[in-house]
């Protein structure tokens, strides 16, 4: 098969939060529409991924790549009886495949990468390990999965934020000195801690204008897509918002919501009998919610299976625009017995941006994005600084001002 291929990783940082159900029902979406898909069962430590398609005990697996068997990972794949969709499972009794060798692991990733499919999923395990980060970032538009239940969303968030400085660390590996300083800055016991990667971008940029730079340029290359599962009402959407919203505020992520999976009696009659409820009639509603979801997917451009490491560290050519210049204001602001924290983000350059924050106790009260075009018409001469310092000044008199509040 040619052509262009996507590449989804599933993760969400806590277990049960249903990325095998997610990850099996996409499957069945997709290849219900006519497209080539694959499963692969990242979940090295616990895969269950063949156990929804009523597959008790795979007859190959990850397990028979990995000890040599197969020559490529592509052998692996099993048929799931959905015509167009194939699985390459975890499952195995080799019990060093639940961490695997650096060299094993990066001989998987590249594997993956070349498997002949329209569309590729990889089912992710519970946790933050570098196993599981590496693999999420297989793809740079890797699923979120959230439930609204205070523990999965903090799981989620912790998963994210150990996800974008794994990436930087890499991105860094071969320069000690930056390396080293995104492991202090990020050290929340440390002196030198940081609280926002805006934080970390500016103490980069005092040091090192060009790292600051290829640090930004690294996750901004990095669009994670939002589901949310199991959600009982409508009312639930309101954890996508907040979550967004701090990954935003505190990681400089762009996330975008792809929608939700509501919970329906369905859904667990047909777990029961082992099979996707894409493939179960009564599954009416819940089949809906995923054809949308995978609606959006499939329309918000093209995923990618390349890392954007490798293109954020290769030199500019000429007809690159010039670097951008990375920098931000950070004050705490007392009013009324809260404590605000009010951020700004600057990005100079051709295309200049400035972000402001307000939010208290992981909370946000106050966002304002000032693109290109309203910079221009209202900086009256100024540079992007002066206009990013009274951007930030505004934001702490409307606190002072009584314009922004907070709600005990």
């Amino acid at each position: 098969m040619s052509g262009h291929k996507t590449i989804w990783s599933v993760g969400g940082g806590k277990g049960g939060v249903g990325k095998s159900v997610i990850t099996a029902n996409m499957g069945c979406a997709l290849a219900g529409m006519g497209r080539e898909v694959m499963l692969v069962d990242a979940d090295l430590g616990g895969a269950n991924l063949h156990t929804y398609f009523g597959i008790k005990y795979p007859s190959r697996s990850l397990e028979d790549f990995l000890k040599g068997r197969f020559s490529a990972l592509e052998e692996a794949a099993i048929d799931t009886g959905v015509r167009g969709l194939r699985l390459i499972s975890g499952g195995g009794e080799f019990l060093g495949i639940a961490n695997p060798a650096f060299a094993q692991k990066q001989k998987l990733i590249a594997h993956i990468k070349k498997l002949d499919a329209e569309h590729i999923i990889v089912d992710l395990g519970a946790g933050s390990s570098y196993n599981t980060l590496d693999f999420f970032a297989i793809s740079n538009e890797g699923i979120v999965v959230l439930v609204p239940e205070p523990a999965a969303i903090q799981n989620a968030y912790i998963f994210l934020k150990s996800f974008v400085y794994r990436r930087l660390l890499r991105l860094f590996s071969d320069n000690p000195l930056v390396s080293d300083a995104i492991k202090e800055a990020t050290d929340a016991h440390g002196k030198n801690s940081v609280r926002t990667f805006s934080d970390l971008c500016e103490r980069l940029s005092r040091e090192d204008r060009r790292s600051a730079e290829r640090a930004l340029s690294e996750i901004k290359s990095f669009r994670p897509r939002i589901l949310l599962n199991m959600a009982a009402s409508h009312e639930d959407l309101k954890v996508v918002d907040a979550f967004r919203s701090a990954a935003g505020a505190f990681l400089s992520l762009d996330t975008e919501f792809v929608g939700a999976i509501f919970s329906r009696p369905s859904i667990k009659s047909a777990a029961r009998k082992m099979r996707p409820f894409m493939l179960d009639d009564a599954a009416v509603d819940a089949r809906r919610d995923m054809e949308m979801i995978v609606a959006n997917l499939t329309a918000t451009g093209k995923a990618s299976g390349e890392s954007g490491a490798s293109q954020a560290s290769s030199p500019r050519s000429p007809a690159q625009p010039p670097p951008q210049e990375v920098f931000g204001f950070n004050d705490d602001v007392s009013h009324m017995g809260a404590v605000f924290h009010v951020q700004t983000e600057a990005q100079g350059g051709m295309n200049p941006s400035v972000e402001t924050i307000i939010y208290q106790g992981g909370r946000i009260f106050f966002s304002r994005k000032t693109a290109s075009d309203e910079i221009r018409r209202n900086s009256a001469g100024m540079t992007i600084r002066d206009f990013a310092a009274r951007q930030h000044r505004a934001a702490m008199a409307a606190i002072k001002m009584n314009k922004i509040t907070f709600q005990g």
